[in-house]
């Protein structure tokens, strides 16, 4: 979902808006950025998205909504109807503070090395375990690979369960 043309009319409309031409917003490497998104020839990441927005003294998240409605064909109020769903969702199923166990201070929480540890998977081995299955029965009955069986098999049970 690159939303490079919808991107491009956010921008100019933004522009068209408020009147601005490139020499109104300041540095030649903002102009060539905003020139080539406008004409749909780049992708933008997030952080010079927001750079821009706040160039353009527009709402970061609400030029995100505005490119978003449009790549839907839908109108700003429903998709910012939808996002506060998906957000109340997700805050509701402790997403918040699973959100805030990923960080350190300003930083980024170190993790291990190699694929996030996966609960589900972790529980459902240990409770068949519990129940006197074999490994073999586990990989059969929940379709996960020999070495994830294993290292699951053999884990602490409430090691890896987040804190309360």
């Amino acid at each position: 979902m690159p939303l490079k043309t919808e991107i491009a009319a956010t921008l100019r409309a933004i522009r068209q808006q408020r009147e601005l031409s490139y020499d109104n917003l300041g540095d030649v490497a903002f102009r060539t950025t905003l020139s080539l998104l406008e004409r749909g020839k780049s992708g933008v990441s997030i952080a010079k998205l927001i750079e821009l927005a706040e160039g353009l003294e527009f709402d970061p998240v609400a030029f995100i909504t505005l490119c978003v409605a449009l790549q839907r064909g839908e109108s700003f109020e429903n998709t910012l109807a939808s996002a506060q769903e998906e957000l109340q969702r997700f805050a509701a199923a402790g997403g918040v503070e699973l959100l805030h166990q990923q960080m350190d201070g300003e930083k980024l929480a170190k993790r291990s090395p190699g694929q996030p540890l996966r609960i589900q998977n972790l529980q459902a081995v240990q409770a068949l375990k519990a129940q006197g299955k074999t490994q073999a029965e586990a990989k059969r009955e929940l379709g996960l690979s020999h070495s994830t069986i294993q290292r699951y098999w053999h884990s602490e049970p409430h090691a890896h369960l987040p804190r309360r």
